[in-house]
């Protein structure tokens, strides 16, 4: 089993601190690789950290512009960015 595929067990399994510094670990060897961003950018999303999210997928886009995903998870965390409203905070 290669990285790629343990990171991605670990995302479905919900071990999501375990990805992230295994994702990490890569990430430092490879900076350049929009797959591994990708991943870290599933990890954040899930952890409902959306700006590291958004950063991550943006960074994927910028590595390969096509990549499948990648603007669609930018939209649906701009939209659940989008969903919270200062009205809520400030009744």
């Amino acid at each position: 089993m290669d990285e790629f595929e343990k990171i991605d067990r670990l995302i479905q399994e919900g071990n999501l601190q375990e990805a992230e510094r295994l994702t990490g670990e890569v990430l430092a060897e490879s900076p350049e690789n929009a797959g591994l961003h990708f991943r870290m950018g599933q990890i954040h999303y899930r952890k409902q950290e959306w700006g590291k999210a958004i950063n991550q997928f943006q960074r994927v886009l910028e590595l390969d512009p096509s990549w499948p995903g990648a603007k669609e998870q930018i939209q649906m965390a701009n939209a659940i960015l989008g969903y919270f409203t200062p009205d809520m905070f400030n009744p």
